[in-house]
């Protein structure tokens, strides 16, 4: 649950012609708005703009209908990192050289055994005038504020490694104490396995009865997050009874955490080993139960059998098996889920073999059907058919999601889903 701070107009603007053209995500938007969820705030607009003369134009229109604007990308030292120079444009803020910041950049790029040439350090260094300077740990290309007229504009750089610690280090901080806080609450609920509407159906009556102002619904490839905003702290306990009833194991989390990090922090807490055995996952399953701080302290083992000579020979599935049944079967996944368990010594061991397409399905096994077994010391395997038929990363998310709630159900001895 957070607090909501003072409601103001705050749009976003995420330069790159990369983005445009589509040669890369725009994961600014993702994070930057669940920041500001939590800050209280939201996007009132979000535009990805070119990095052209265009910008200036679009800057100068966002920050004059806005209370604050947030740039992102285009601080670095090439010729298409044009926005420093639009804001000065736009805003009629001139540029000026800070000396200080030019010998950090210059020891940024020694330190990191990187030659530049002097024209690059020099067009880094440039700062709008009277600007608040946010020093960038992760890179060169330093961050800035500026306040102009009552209203502000931040400048943030655009690789994810510099603009997320910028934000919680030096934006965050400086939020907090520029703005007014009032007297407001949200509180977020995750949910698997169960579809938006459903949801709605199920809660959003009841929600309006208790009081919650705002209801807002978000789906993901195997979840949905809920997120409600209210004025009296004192409805929170009811609101969150309701959910916990409504929904029972399917809630996973009363706050802003992803399903893998609470199967770590209670596999932590009840000091269980867990072992994985993909194969149609590609070690997606492994790869987000280890994005987890603290994670070695219960992961312990993650093969990736994609071939059916690795299953064998790596998880001591009976080749008989496999010629007999086939390697996308239930009982292929419970003799992975079994072999992870007694090879890595784990308490729990989760296993997955599908088919991800776009080929290899057959009419019996198509395209999108998948086994996942789950095994604990002293427990016979029990194992899942599901069918995802998507694209393969829709796919390998589903699985995963599937696959990383089973280990959360059978760690906090929840009820497993129906085979």
């Amino acid at each position: 649950m957070s607090w909501i701070g003072s409601f103001m107009r705050v749009e976003l603007i995420n330069t790159g012609t990369e983005i445009i053209q589509g040669y890369r995500n725009n994961t600014h938007l993702p994070f930057l708005a669940r920041e500001l969820f939590f800050l209280g705030e939201k996007f009132t607009l979000q535009i990805a703009a070119a990095d052209s003369k265009d910008l200036v134009e679009i800057i100068r229109r966002s920050f004059y209908r806005s209370t604050l604007t947030i740039v992102t990308g285009g601080l670095g030292p090439t010729s298409d990192d044009v926005t420093k120079e639009a804001v000065s444009e736009a805003l009629g803020i001139p540029l000026i050289g800070n000396e200080e910041l030019s010998r950090k950049i210059r020891s940024f790029y020694d330190a990191a055994g990187i030659t530049v040439p002097d024209w690059a350090i020099q067009k880094q260094s440039l700062c709008l005038e009277n600007a608040l300077l946010l020093d960038n740990e992760h890179g060169s290309a330093c961050g800035s504020i500026i306040e102009k007229e009552g209203r502000f504009l931040i400048m943030l750089p655009g690789p994810p490694h510099e603009l997320e610690p910028m934000w919680k280090k030096h934006v965050v901080p400086w939020w907090r104490s520029r703005f007014d806080i009032k007297k407001a609450y949200r509180l977020i609920g995750k949910i698997v396995g169960i579809a938006e509407s459903l949801i709605q159906e199920k809660v959003e009556e009841k929600l309006k009865k208790i009081g919650v102002d705002e209801i807002g619904y978000c789906e993901s490839p195997g979840e949905v997050s809920i997120r409600l905003s209210f004025q009296e702290q004192e409805k929170a306990t009811k609101i969150m009874q309701l959910l916990t009833e409504t929904f029972g194991s399917d809630l996973y989390a009363l706050e802003d955490k992803e399903l893998e990090e609470v199967v770590i922090e209670n596999a932590v807490a009840k000091k269980l080993k867990i072992a994985t055995a993909e194969s149609c996952t590609g070690g997606l399953i492994s790869n987000r139960l280890t994005n987890v701080p603290g994670s070695s302290a219960a992961f312990i083992y993650g093969w990736v059998t994609y071939s059916n000579e690795a299953k064998v020979s790596q998880l001591k599935v009976n080749k008989s098996l496999i010629d007999s049944v086939g390697a996308v079967s239930k009982e292929v996944a419970e003799a992975m889920a079994q072999g992870a368990l007694e090879t890595s010594g784990a308490d729990i061991a989760l296993a997955v073999t599908g088919i991800a397409g776009p080929q290899g399905g057959s009419p019996e096994k198509p395209v999108g059907l998948v086994w996942i077994a789950i095994s604990r010391k002293g427990m016979v395997p029990v194992a899942y058919k599901r069918f995802f038929p998507s694209d393969r990363i829709t796919f390998k998310r589903l699985v995963s999601q599937f696959g990383i709630d089973l280990l959360r159900r059978i760690i906090l001895d929840k009820d497993l889903p129906k085979c």
